[in-house]
């Protein structure tokens, strides 16, 4: 409970944050002008105190178990979300939210079992089997492709890319965590010592470097995308990644034709669910394009819509983020149409045609 509810205010903290810092003139998933901001700090400290509860939960349970409960900040994020950052979901995107979560608690249910270890020397044995690590090889080269190639290109339109590195990496810094906590309290419960194994320090490094890498992506994705669309969707993106990564860790695919199907089910519900998550993006009217009854020339013409257009990077920067990529898209559209109507009205005006 604490978990959920820590975690769901930290997002909207910081996506308050993140939004004054865009209103004092950072570009949206640009620069790191947002530490410096108290509120995306609070934020920042609400979500660490949570994950020490989730490191605390991941000692004592198995993942499987432990990161579907995240349900619970999807709850709490749109809450507050809608109260202190005035972002709306439509019906369409509130089933889908229902949607997604239903999907995550029938794998959650119908997962295959897990061994949860209980020393730092059983989970080195488990992550160096050859098909963990050819899974964990594969999240990496495509989290660098994501984070390379797909990140410039579409990371500003498509809030997946930048959720899909923080999932790749986290279902990561998971397992990792798993494996530490329960080292730790097997070191206190026993007296067995874990801090004298090399590998120990290892999976530290591995953590730490995981949840940065974390944190920053999701930052971009907060800063870019509704907090109301980006939760959810990272919840569930982030439970799939977790189970799956855990499920090949500890060999867990062994189970019943039926247990399969449920979590082939889930999956195409959650599916379904992401799917009207996406569509559910209102699109924001644009003003009429204002031109004067006096203009007389394709110069006057061109200088009353190019006051029009001149402040279209302010108007990005003041419009609400979650609708920001696509009025700048939009705009763009407007002014390749503006220049065709200035061809045309030179070509009526002057009779200069081809």
């Amino acid at each position: 409970m604490c978990l959920g509810v820590l975690i769901g205010s930290s997002f909207v903290f910081k996506k308050k944050g993140l939004i004054n810092c865009t209103r004092n003139g950072m570009l949206a998933g640009e620069g790191y002008a947002y530490l410096k901001s108290m509120m995306w700090w609070t934020g920042m400290i609400m979500m660490v105190v949570g994950e020490v509860c989730n490191f605390v939960a991941y000692a004592f349970v198995q993942p499987i178990l432990v990161t579907p409960l995240g349900a619970l900040s999807v709850v709490i994020c749109a809450v507050l979300s809608s109260i202190f950052l005035q972002e709306r979901l439509n019906l369409q995107g509130k089933v889908g939210c229902a949607q997604c979560i239903i999907g995550a608690t029938i794998i959650v249910l119908h997962a295959p079992q897990q061994s949860a270890v209980k020393t730092i020397q059983e989970f080195q044995h488990f992550m160096a089997q050859p098909v963990f690590l050819s899974w964990m090889i594969l999240i990496v080269l495509v989290s660098l492709w994501l984070i390379w190639k797909a990140g410039p290109r579409w990371g500003k339109e498509h809030m997946m890319v930048y959720i899909g590195i923080c999932s790749l990496i986290g279902s990561l810094s998971v397992v990792a965590t798993q494996a530490l906590g329960a080292a730790i309290v097997h070191n206190i419960s026993t007296g067995e010592p874990q801090f004298n194994i090399w590998f120990t320090y290892f999976v530290i490094i591995f953590m730490v470097i995981t949840l940065l890498i974390e944190i920053n992506y999701l930052n971009k994705a907060l800063n870019l995308f509704n907090t109301a669309m980006v939760t959810p969707t990272y919840y569930v993106t982030f439970t799939s990644a977790t189970i799956i990564t855990s499920a090949i860790l500890y060999q867990g695919f062994h189970a019943s034709v039926v247990a399969i199907l449920s979590v082939v089910f889930g999956f195409f519900v959650i599916c379904g669910g992401v799917l009207l998550l996406q569509t559910s993006k209102p699109v924001v009217p644009l003003p009429p394009i204002p031109i004067p009854e006096n203009a007389t020339d394709a110069s006057e013409l061109e200088a009353a819509m190019g006051g029009e257009f001149a402040t279209t990077e302010e108007k990005g920067l003041e419009c609400d983020n979650k609708y920001s990529t696509m009025v700048t898209a939009s705009e763009h559209c407007r002014q390749h149409n503006c220049i065709l109507s200035i061809f045309l009205w030179d070509i009526l005006k002057h009779g200069d045609g081809p």
